[in-house]
């Protein structure tokens, strides 16, 4: 988080299908899916995030897409949806927070994810929305899960997951912040930034549901030992291998305080809920920039016999890709041909063999002025 204000997960497990298509469409970039019109006193947007509606028969290439902003009136989280992979959009429904219900509360760090199988009364091809909701007078932070049964043309409250403090970044105060949400083995998990613990000063850790209604304990997945390390803005994806790669920025961490203050670092997993007792590593390339802030990790299987992972930061326009399952002195930076953003959305789009990558551009963080776009990129070969 820059300090926080959660991969997008692209579902891409062993065995998940892409469709391959015989003549590669060109590429689009520079789509505007959303401008606050002029008459806002709030011209920002952060933080967007996608999913590709792909469960129940979904043949159209289906995305919908939300992000933070301020608009007017009565708080909301804005669903968009495009119909052509990416090419335009228009206005789907708005998501009204239990906890940030009024004008001038807010609704931060939106998650999108599309559950492939039933859990509890949800069936598989329901549509969730997690975010974190504040209320006007920032007594709190709520992260709340919504969920809708007709694709995203509206939407129900589900739950609460998790309930903290004010949203303040300074140690000792205790907001959760980053939903981010990953179903295995039949329980959902709804990973977050946890200043509560006053062990640390933040921590990464998650909940597990198997009716989205009652979660259980709070289970740890990054941890330090040294209080002052802030790792947030979990990002978790499966590779073509079967494991799984966590990757988060660590906020003061020591390897370069100047150039990569938020460096990111990333763990490897057989199962996406056991990541506290694996290695931490850090994302180094191999012309020595380290990644830094907001990370966004995806896996496809082009690129290489191992497929690549794809990481973008906050920090560096390029992407940093890995054909060696998470190798750490395999990191390689690569031109993106995108501008650099907050927490970056990447999608793997279907009917490409993998090739193709959405980037979804939210605008910076603490910015007066920003839109919301995207823009398609093509994984390099090896």
């Amino acid at each position: 988080m820059l300090l926080s204000l959660i991969t997008s997960l692209v579902g891409l497990a062993v065995g998940s299908p892409l469709v391959s298509r015989v003549t590669q469409p060109p590429t689009f970039d520079n789509v505007t899916i959303f401008t606050p019109p002029s008459n806002w006193s709030n011209q920002w947007t952060t933080y967007a995030r996608t999913v590709l509606l792909e469960q129940d028969g979904e043949a159209n290439n289906t995305l919908l897409a939300s992000w933070s902003f301020q608009p007017p009136g009565r708080t909301y989280a804005p669903i968009y949806q495009s119909k052509d992979g990416g090419l335009s959009w228009s206005e789907r429904s708005k998501v009204y927070f239990s906890a940030a219900d009024t004008a001038d509360s807010i609704i931060l760090q939106v998650f999108l994810y599309e559950i492939p199988q039933t859990i509890g009364a949800y069936p598989a091809g329901t549509v969730l929305l997690a975010a974190n909701a504040v209320p006007v007078n920032h007594s709190s932070t709520n992260i709340e899960l919504h969920a809708s049964h007709d694709k995203g043309q509206s939407f129900e409250y589900v739950s609460t997951v998790a309930v903290g403090g004010g949203p303040n970044t300074t140690d000792g105060a205790t907001p959760v912040w980053e939903p981010m949400i990953l179903l295995h083995q039949g329980e959902l998990g709804v990973f977050y930034s946890d200043q509560r613990d006053p062990k640390h000063g933040q921590k990464l850790a998650h909940q597990t549901s198997t009716d989205l209604v009652s979660w259980g304990a709070v289970v740890n997945d990054a941890a330090e030992a040294n209080y002052t390390l802030r790792p947030g803005m979990t990002s978790i994806t499966q590779m073509g291998n079967g494991k799984y790669i966590f990757s988060y920025e660590l906020a003061y961490a020591p390897e370069d305080p100047v150039n990569a203050p938020y460096a990111i670092h990333y763990r490897i997993a057989d199962n996406p809920f056991e990541f506290d007792t694996a290695e931490e590593l850090l994302l180094k390339a191999t012309d020595g920039t380290i990644a830094s802030a907001g990370p966004q990790t995806i896996w496809t299987p082009a690129g290489g016999p191992n497929g690549t992972i794809v990481t973008s930061d906050s920090t560096n326009s390029e992407f940093f890709i890995n054909r060696a399952y998470g190798d750490p002195s395999a990191w390689v930076k690569v031109a993106s041909g995108k501008g650099v953003g907050y927490t970056r959305d990447l999608r793997v789009m279907p009917d490409t063999e993998g090739t193709v990558i959405l980037v979804t551009n939210g605008g910076m963080y603490n910015r007066n002025q920003t839109i919301v776009s995207c823009g398609e990129w093509v994984v390099p070969s090896a």
